[in-house]
């Protein structure tokens, strides 16, 4: 008896209105079989495979509007039907946390003069380090936790906890003038 996979798929906009993310926490295969034929069949202009989504670029004269649920039921059939794969080696996990943190993360911590790069994944536990403006920032676990947790485990749900290095904060002196010798 064939068992049904629950897919988790849903689309996010980006900048180009002809382009939509398609997010799910299933693991991907280099190529998918479906988003050939969407494009032969002339729905989309072209497709791609990263981390944890599918980006789809609609074909000339086609809307989301009519295309979004062919293209939505397309990619829902063949993530369902993708034979259940073994779990990610731990160099390949590393390299694809690295990947989405980069591309999802890393810009919006540098908008505000900072960084966060993966340190180490250990047994369900990402670790990150913060430079820069976010690190010791008053705010870097709204940072950590809406950012960089959200992100992460919404693609990689085998990440149950996230956490960052203990900042090593330097402190300035700022030279404080002597009673002594003050005559007082």
């Amino acid at each position: 008896m064939m068992t049904m996979t629950a897919v988790a798929l849903h689309p996010q906009s980006s900048g180009d209105p002809r382009m939509l993310r398609w997010v799910t926490s299933s693991q991907l295969p280099a190529a998918l079989p479906a988003l050939d034929q969407l494009v032969e069949q002339g729905v989309l202009d072209r497709g791609e495979i990263g981390p944890g989504e599918i980006r789809t670029w609609l074909a000339d004269g086609r809307s989301w509007a009519d295309a979004g649920p062919v293209v939505r039921t397309a990619l829902f059939t063949a993530l369902r039907d993708l034979p259940p794969t073994a779990e990610l080696a731990p160099a390949e996990l590393r390299r694809r946390v690295v990947e989405l943190i980069e591309r999802d993360v890393e810009p919006y911590a540098a908008s505000h003069g900072g960084g966060i790069t993966v340190e180490s994944i250990d047994d369900g536990v990402l670790t990150v380090s913060m430079s820069g403006a976010c690190k010791g920032c008053a705010l870097g676990h709204k940072t950590l936790d809406d950012l960089v947790r959200e992100t992460v485990t919404a693609h990689f749900p085998q990440i149950t906890t996230v956490r960052a290095t203990n900042p090593k904060r330097s402190w300035l002196s700022l030279g404080m003038p002597s009673r002594r010798g003050s005559g007082r």
